[in-house]
């Protein structure tokens, strides 16, 4: 029997780069394993901070993958700097800074978010595939919330069923800006409208998940957690040194700010319980809304640091062989507590200890505790997080700092797996034998 198709509608999707991309690729690779050919609707060339190409290497060959036009302001960024010759394919300084004053200004007049310029071009491009490749189910992931937008009139048009993916909720989740009372409420509406349209709902956290209950009339729901691919670990351990080297993977922004484990450390050494020549924090990732340069000079740590910018996925996880010490940090503003970035289960698949300064009583924090994966202390209490960190400096000088986590621990968060179970609720609402678009 011919493989069912399965619509996916992603505008983060490779080869754009950064943690985002990861989930949706990721399923997109290995649903073909369990009886789903993904047909992948994204969209076309947008002004975007870093691409990795090699992200696309790992998509099956024979995946089509359909990109259509937008009105947003990514796309059109980007083809004016095609048409005026300006295109950088770097990723600058600058442009880390993030312009969140324009973020906010355009939050004002797009709605659900600066993405809905994609809505129109997405949808004809959707109903047209579904139409002709026969597809079975639509699966949307996001966010942009507008990609769950295009999943419910996609729904209207063609009565397939329809799962909806939240890495993230449209209210209440870590960069919410709603100008005014009516954005919230229509926000609010919106939100509620999706998760009862969708025939199926998908989240990656139990906090996320409660939230969604608490909204009401959810017909199904799932929580698929985040995971790592062990392909991507199948790299030989790089040799280290006496330095104790602590590695953070990811982005540096008001969300994740590394302020409080700054202070942490630069006491430490001021106080000579660690020493400067015997430290060596590693940043692999990008600053976003936060200018770093201040920071480091405020705590001394500008000869500590060093800031390798984006890497390549698998270059990146390669790079984690030579940490001692992995840094999980999510701030404790409103919303954050229903973080719990993919970059965990990424950091206990390379077996080393986790100081997660966290909120305590956050998604994070539970898969920290639950597995025994590290340290959770909270980002007010910069005591505890000298505490702890100095706790990982001397068991590293007595050749004691270790990883606690059971390799069969780790088997249910592999994204193979976790494919598995996507695939199985996608067989639940397929409508291959009902009758298709």
């Amino acid at each position: 029997m011919s493989k069912k198709k399965v619509l996916v509608i992603a505008y983060y999707f490779p080869p754009m780069g950064m943690g985002g991309v990861q989930r949706v690729s990721k399923f997109v690779k290995y649903l073909p394993g369990f009886g789903w050919q993904p047909v992948v609707l994204t969209v076309k060339d947008v002004e975007y901070l870093c691409h990795d190409p090699s992200l696309t290497e790992e998509i099956p060959k024979d995946i089509q993958i359909h990109a259509s036009g937008s009105f947003d302001p990514l796309r059109i960024l980007f083809l004016i700097k095609e048409l005026f010759g300006t295109k950088d394919k770097k990723t600058k300084k600058g442009s880390q800074l993030h312009t969140q004053g324009k973020s906010r200004a355009l939050s004002w007049f797009l709605f659900p978010d600066n993405k809905i310029g994609w809505l129109p071009w997405a949808l004809a491009k959707g109903f047209f595939l579904c139409r002709r490749e026969r597809i079975d189910l639509i699966f949307s992931t996001s966010p942009p919330p507008t990609s769950h937008l295009i999943g419910f009139f996609l729904k209207l048009f063609t009565k397939l069923n329809w799962i909806a993916d939240f890495r993230d909720l449209w209210v209440g989740y870590q960069f919410e800006y709603l100008p005014t009372v009516l954005h919230r409420w229509l926000k609010h509406k919106a939100q509620r409208m999706i998760l009862r349209s969708a025939d199926a709902v998908v989240t990656d956290n139990e906090k996320k998940a409660e939230q969604m209950r608490n909204i009401g009339r959810i017909k199904r729901l799932e929580t698929i957690p985040q995971g790592y691919d062990p392909e991507d670990l199948k790299t030989s351990p790089e040799k280290k040194s006496d330095t104790f080297k602590i590695f953070y993977s990811g982005t540096f922004s008001p969300d994740c700010n590394p302020e409080p484990f700054f202070s942490a450390l630069s006491d430490l050494i001021k106080e000579n319980l660690i020493l400067k020549e015997k430290v060596k924090v590693v940043h692999i990732g990008l600053s976003l809304g936060l200018d770093l340069d201040p920071l480091l000079n405020k705590y001394e740590l500008s000869e500590i640091v060093e800031r390798r910018g984006y890497l390549p996925h698998k270059e990146a996880l390669s790079s984690l062989s030579q940490a001692d010490l992995f840094l999980l940090i999510i701030s404790s503003l409103k919303g954050r507590e229903m973080i719990s970035s993919g970059k965990i289960f990424e950091y206990m698949a390379v077996r080393r200890p986790i100081l997660a300064v966290v909120p305590p009583k956050g998604a994070a924090a539970q898969i920290i505790e639950q597995f025994n994966a590290g340290k959770v202390t909270s980002p007010e209490d910069i005591p505890e997080i000298k505490e702890t960190l100095f706790h990982f400096y001397r068991k590293l000088e007595k050749k004691k700092i270790t990883s606690e986590i059971k390799t069969d621990d780790l088997k249910s968060f592999e994204r193979k797996y976790l494919t598995s179970r996507l695939a199985k609720l996608f067989e639940q609402f397929s409508k291959r034998d009902k009758g298709r678009c």
